[in-house]
């Protein structure tokens, strides 16, 4: 498990297959534990660890599956660009495993999650594990829908229905036919046109408006909101029956602030996705940049982090690491509660240093008595130091006698 389980995640990182083994054992009566990681050519022909740890699964599972229609090309991108989710944290794994669990079925999946966390690109990857991946993924934004043009954008609309409309043209849901449907942001869906989207998910048969024809359609459902649709349930503005529907498979995807183990990982991955984007030739991060980001609070999460590598990419120099000016060039408000340790692990910073790292002054009197009192406490150090010998505090501090005795009187 130990060595299955870097061998797995990094050959999806890199996208090649890499394998990790332990070549020394401790309790085999070795000095110490080693495990090495190499890419599977480096092994040679002895690499059983393909077959019995899943490393050629997507081969598998995909070779007899007949070419995607349309092609990956010609699909909407997903929400992040890279198109791969990232993270090692606990909530990322649990959402990755409740995907893999409901993947293989037709099962209606509703997956909730703030704005900005990957609602589509999990969607996106929850269609390609799919048995429905050769079909067609269909993103919709409701709430980009006008109330008045929803029963025509998703069920479709005979030639004749309205002044304007010169031509018959499918809905979403017979352009999703044997594919999957994501709609996003489903609570923004005005309370009639909810009752017609529950129809069609009960029946799964559609009339294009102004026709009088019933069309079968063969759709998965995956439908995705951001805030909490049993709060909108109670208010009366999302329909009962609607909720219960669609909610056959919840998955939560966690906010970034409660898998900030993914952060690091998310860095790496978006600064090699733009260093090729832009040309551009950024080596890293410095301590004080990886120490930010892993303390700020990220309103906007996986989106904003996104952005942040984005604008740091941009702005740094080729050939030097990007630098917490580079970043954080807005209204961000920072903290500096996390930290990464040498051995790369996330920790939290002691208490009395985070406060003093988050402390400001309130005024500019404030700060002048704030450093009045630092300098008073300096001296005064000195002196205990020094044993009340002026002379030797003042060589101690690197200012002659005059000047420690002027201040010191200063201070009465």
């Amino acid at each position: 498990m130990q060595t299955g389980y870097p061998s797995g995640y990094t050959s999806k990182l890199l996208g090649r297959t890499v394998i990790f083994r332990e070549m020394e054992c401790a309790g085999m009566g070795a000095p110490r534990c080693l495990v090495i990681g190499r890419e599977a050519e480096a092994w040679g022909k002895d690499a059983p660890e393909r077959e019995y740890l899943g490393l050629e699964w997507r081969a598998r599972r995909r070779s007899p599956a007949p070419p995607r229609v349309p092609s990956r090309a010609s699909r909407p991108a997903p929400a992040m660009d890279g198109g791969v989710a990232v993270g090692v944290s606990t909530g990322f794994l649990r959402t990755r495993l409740m995907m893999e669990k409901v993947a293989p079925t037709d099962a209606t999946v509703l997956v909730i999650g703030e704005s900005g966390v990957g609602k589509e690109l999990f969607a996106n990857q929850l269609h390609d594990m799919s048995a429905r991946r050769s079909g067609p993924f269909i993103p919709i934004n409701c709430a980009a829908i006008p109330e008045t043009l929803v029963e025509s954008e998703l069920f479709g609309v005979e030639r004749g229905a309205f002044t304007g409309a010169i031509a018959s043209r499918p809905g979403y849901f017979e352009r999703a036919s044997g594919g999957t449907l994501f709609l996003d942001e489903i609570s923004s869906l005005a309370y009639s046109a909810q009752g017609k989207l529950l129809r069609a998910l009960q029946e799964r048969k559609i009339e294009r408006v102004g026709g009088g024809k019933t069309i079968p359609v063969n759709v998965r459902v995956v439908a995705a909101a951001n805030v909490d649709l049993s709060e909108e349930v109670q208010a009366g503005r999302f329909r009962q029956d609607l909720y219960f529907r669609l909610s056959v498979f919840p998955i939560l995807i966690p906010p970034l602030r409660e898998r900030r183990d993914d952060i690091p990982l998310l860095m790496s991955h978006f600064l090699r996705l733009f260093n090729a984007k832009h040309g551009r030739k950024v080596l890293g991060f410095t301590r004080a940049a990886t120490d930010a980001l892993l303390g700020y609070g990220f309103p906007g999460n996986i989106r904003e982090l996104q952005n942040l590598v984005e604008r740091g990419v941009i702005f740094a120099d080729d050939e030097r690491q990007i630098d917490q000016h580079h970043l954080f060039i807005g209204n961000e408000r920072l903290s500096s509660a996390l930290r990464l340790t040498d051995m790369g692990r996330v920790e939290q910073v002691p208490e009395s240093a985070a406060d003093a790292g988050r402390r400001q002054p309130s005024s500019p009197g404030s700060e002048v008595e704030a450093l009045r009192h630092a300098e008073h406490a300096l001296y005064a150090r000195a002196l205990a130091a020094a044993d009340g010998n002026v002379s030797a505090a003042a060589r101690a501090l690197g200012m002659s006698r005059a000047k420690l005795e002027y201040r010191l009187r200063k201070q009465r």
